[in-house]
């Protein structure tokens, strides 16, 4: 169980979207609506956990699975390391699906954003429905032709 939410694209959003808050709080701090040291402890009290966090769970996975390391500065996803070539037409599949989600979804939220009032909550909700609806499809097709 532990070697499949360490491999999950979930995990990897919810990085996305912490890191998209941090973001956020930086505006926040440049703008002048949050004050720089009360900035500085939000991001320090969100962003120093949540690299601990992600530190200890690779080294555990690293401990329990030597021959199946994870990098802590992992840059190719996971998704994309094809093992052999049926592996590789899995991926090409999922891949596909998530391109042809994008290019109905895109001019979507695009509206979205456009047509909702200017704020940056609207618009980071909609990325991160973006993100979520992306591994969702990758997920299922990954799931839909593993069981074949």
């Amino acid at each position: 169980m532990f070697a499949q939410v360490m491999r999950s694209p979930l995990l990897s959003t919810l990085l996305f979207l912490s890191t998209l808050g941090l973001f956020y709080l930086l505006k926040l701090m440049l703008s002048g609506e949050l004050s720089t040291t009360t900035g500085r402890i939000y991001c320090a009290l969100f962003a120093v956990p949540l690299g601990v966090l992600w530190v200890t769970l690779v080294r555990v996975y690293n401990r329990k699975n030597p021959k199946d390391r994870i990098n802590v500065w992992a840059t190719i996803p996971f998704e994309i390391r094809g093992v052999d070539e049926g592996q590789q037409w899995i991926t090409f599949k999922a891949c596909r699906n998530v391109y042809i989600y994008y290019s109905s979804c895109l001019p979507i939220a695009v509206g979205t954003v456009i047509l909702l009032p200017s704020n940056a909550v609207y618009t980071l909700i909609t990325f991160g429905l973006l993100g979520l609806g992306q591994f969702l499809v990758y997920s299922l097709t990954m799931w839909k032709y593993s069981r074949v």
